[in-house]
């Protein structure tokens, strides 16, 4: 399995997508640092919603192969800026969480990231495993 990195929101769903995705025990927790687990890469959201943490994202994605920015769908903005991805020289996809929820609106999500600049993207649901195969062809 491909190194991937998750990058998003405070409370956007990359933990939750870390635990589905592992199949393990990992006990999704707001992430305070950088956190590895396996071949995933978990990172706090003040690194995003903070330009002064952006080195950090820079560093740590060199040790991975692919980069997933999350957005979560229940939101109306989003932190993430214009050409985002453009800092970064590795693959990058775009995941939509939680589209599950009774207030999702993944059209808007979807355009916050394609503003980001993220080419793929993968609309997820971590209750009913909505687009989690996609993305396991993607990270395997």
């Amino acid at each position: 399995m491909k190194k991937t990195m998750f990058v998003g929101e405070t409370r956007c769903g990359k933990s939750s997508l870390i635990k589905v995705l592992s199949g393990e025990s990992y006990s999704p927790r707001r992430a305070m640092a950088v956190e590895h687990f396996g071949p995933f890469i978990n990172t706090p959201g003040e690194f995003l919603e903070n330009s002064w943490f952006y080195h950090a994202l820079i560093t740590s994605s060199a040790d991975c192969q692919v980069l997933a920015i999350v957005q979560d769908a229940t939101r109306r903005a989003s932190l993430i800026p214009p050409l985002f991805t453009s800092m970064f020289n590795r693959r990058v996809i775009g995941l939509v969480s939680k589209i599950d929820a009774p207030s999702a609106d993944p059209v808007l999500a979807e355009r916050f990231l394609r503003q980001a600049g993220a080419k793929g993207i993968i609309r997820t649901s971590c209750v009913t495993g909505e687009g989690i195969e996609q993305l396991l062809e993607i990270i395997s």
